[in-house]
């Protein structure tokens, strides 16, 4: 009752933010003048979208939305439709989330005009081609509802004019017979877009994240191939604004706070653009070193984490794709294609740069007792058959061990957006592992954003990770905890080596560690447990699987069974009992009557005295800052 009066009160709070929020916010800038095109990157647009293997021939453009082919629809209208719900939305000029009725992001796909990079192509502009239909001047109200992906469209506006110039041998394009999408795009169509995007900046709030950098790549695009009266301000503004982002939204090694692979990609298309744009407008600025750190440490970072051509999905899969033309929708999760492209921007240097760590000790290792600890272990996996690298990425949160065919990475680290969660997932200790060219544990990814609450937050959760699985009950979330972690703490790191790792993490409250081990080409892994007493009846790695009967001794009394597959036998491997229902005397007790030998007994470890856990919290804070 009070959970739901909860949310009812955060829903009326916020509609109310945005009823009474005006639509637009008060130029910051007065209209812009004399704005016109001086295009400085028509060698870049040659360079990156001039391909020479493109089809020579293309009929029509195809309208993919998170890959359902809507295209029949879209060539009647780009009409406010979320064509998976069947949901139309409404033109009140909101920032609307629709919980549980509609995925808001379908029409801010159709919003970003990505079919405009399809038809850039090296044989110049085709008359031809059948195209959705558009009027710029009339676009539904909630495709000028999020300034992100209004900065994206203008990308894409830039990208394809550029396009236009570039193919154009008259010197004056003002005499060359337009195609007709380009009555719709041109100089008063961008600066439109322009406007919009800086008097509607995402830079407030509680987390100024990937909105805002990706705002700040279009309004650099802008600058470096468009004139206008007072540019010179803008641009010293605007280029120290995505200085001061890179500072906050990019780790030392490089990484991004986001917690999230794709998310990774997502930026770094966005300084992709940013460094070609700065270096036309002030090519010795400082700023283009920091951009070429960060891309070269991420096109390292991102290829570590690709197997089979498809990158991993820790945390959020957005939709974002800025340089749309090379992305395949029926391939989703290949980013081969941003490897290449950064090659190709760096073709005559290093395009990439290890910033990883090799090995981490945390001297709070040695006052830990794991010995002392419930664990839960299983069959050891066969991994490694050849010799295999480690990589540690501490700010990010993911260590990774491989070679060309094999692959682990546990994450373990920040929660995403400083500590807010967004676009991260309850994934601490959680693993993902690949070897014999198939997956034995992978990160599903995201589900969806917002038609589906409890589908977005299944996604998100420790059930659909390959992580921990404690007896924890988490509280409910509602739709306005979609993009937060309240109930799960930064894991931290105490041992990370070639072939250690130890680490842990609280969820709700309660602190759960995990061990790896790599040893002659094989994976273990324990996890102690806080919240049972173990009784080991016979040791585990004689076993195939196991299966767990809940309650099988009486209330509170879990049998877990050991199974060799190869003689179909199945034994009983050991006693667990809750610690809710029983005390470590009480479980030793209850062997002791009912018979059972245990080879080993392990209490509960949240089974402790106040005055040891406030011994354990001073000796915490106090080894803290010798981790190094």
């Amino acid at each position: 009752m009070f959970k739901n009066l909860l949310t009812l009160l955060k829903k009326i709070k916020y509609e109310l933010t945005y009823i009474l929020k005006s639509s637009s916010e008060k130029n910051r800038y007065e209209d812009l003048k004399n704005f016109r095109l001086f295009p400085s990157m028509l060698d870049d647009i040659k360079k990156i979208f001039w391909q020479i293997s493109d089809d020579d021939t293309i009929h029509s453009i195809p309208f993919i939305v998170f890959g359902k082919d809507i295209t029949p629809k879209i060539h009647k209208t780009l009409s406010p439709f979320d064509d998976f719900c069947d949901f139309k939305f409404n033109s009140k000029k909101l920032k609307p989330a629709y919980f549980n009725k509609a995925d808001v992001k379908v029409p801010y796909e159709k919003s970003r005009f990505q079919f405009l990079q399809l038809m850039i192509h090296p044989k110049g502009v085709d008359r031809n081609i059948r195209l959705p239909y558009f009027d710029i001047q009339n676009l539904p109200r909630i495709f000028w509802n999020s300034p992100m992906d209004v900065a994206i469209r203008n990308i894409n506006l830039i990208f394809y004019y550029l396009h236009f110039i570039a193919s154009v041998d008259d010197s004056d394009v003002k005499k060359y017979s337009r195609p007709e999408i380009l009555e719709q795009i041109g100089d008063e169509a961008i600066k439109e877009h322009y406007e919009y995007i800086i008097n509607n900046l995402e830079n407030t709030g509680n987390v100024v994240g990937n909105h805002y950098l990706v705002e700040l790549t279009s309004i650099l695009l802008t600058l470096a191939n468009f004139k206008f009266d007072g540019k010179e301000e803008q641009v010293k503004y605007f280029i120290n604004e995505l200085e001061l982002q890179i500072n906050e939204q990019f780790y030392d090694d490089g990484t991004n706070f986001e917690s999230s692979t794709h998310y990774s990609a997502f930026v770094t298309e966005a300084l992709i653009i940013c460094k070609l744009s700065i270096e036309k407008l002030d090519n010795n600025h400082p700023i283009v070193s920091k951009i070429d750190h960060i891309i070269k440490s991420n096109r390292f970072f991102l290829s570590l984490m690709i197997n089979n051509k498809e990158l991993s999905q820790i945390g959020d899969n957005d939709s974002g794709k800025i340089f749309y033309k090379f992305h395949d929708e029926h391939k989703p999760l290949q980013i081969d294609w941003l490897i290449n492209l950064i090659d190709k921007i760096y073709l005559n240097s290093e395009s990439e740069i290890d910033t990883s760590v090799k090995y981490l000790d945390n001297q709070i290792i040695e006052d830990l007792n794991l010995d002392s600890m419930n664990k839960a272990s299983h069959t050891k996996i066969k991994i490694f058959n050849d010799d295999f690298v480690s990589y540690g990425y501490k700010q990010f949160g993911l260590f990774i061990w491989r070679n060309e065919k094999e692959f682990l990475s546990i994450r373990c680290g920040p929660i995403g957006q400083n500590g807010y969660g967004g676009h991260a997932h309850y994934d601490q200790l959680s693993i993902e592992c690949f070897t014999a060219n198939s997956w034995i544990a992978r990160d599903p990814g995201t589900g969806t954003y917002t038609d589906n609450i409890e589908t977005r937050n299944n996604f998100r959760s420790l059930d659909y990770h390959w992580g921990t699985k404690p007896n924890i009950a988490f509280p409910k979330e509602d739709e306005f905890d979609c993009f937060k972690l309240k109930y799960m703490s930064d894991g931290e790191v105490l041992q990370f080596d070639k072939n250690n790792f130890l680490g842990f993490a609280d969820f709700n409250g309660k602190r759960i560690y995990r061990k790896i081990t790599f040893n002659n080409g094989e994976f273990t892994e324990e996890r102690p447990y806080p919240n049972e007493h173990a009784a080991r009846i016979r040791r585990p790695e004689q076993y195939d699987t196991f299966r767990r009967v809940v309650d099988r001794g009486g209330e509170g009394i879990d049998f877990i069974f050991g199974i060799k597959e190869d003689i179909d036998e199945v034994e009983l491997q050991s006693i667990r009992f809750k610690l809710s229902k029983f005390s470590a005397e009480e479980a030793r007790t209850w062997l002791q009557e009912n018979e059972y030998n245990a080879i080993k007994f392990e209490p509960a470890t949240n089974e402790k005295t106040m005055e040891q856990k406030l011994l354990e919290l001073q000796q915490l804070k106090s080894k803290r800052s010798r981790c190094f």
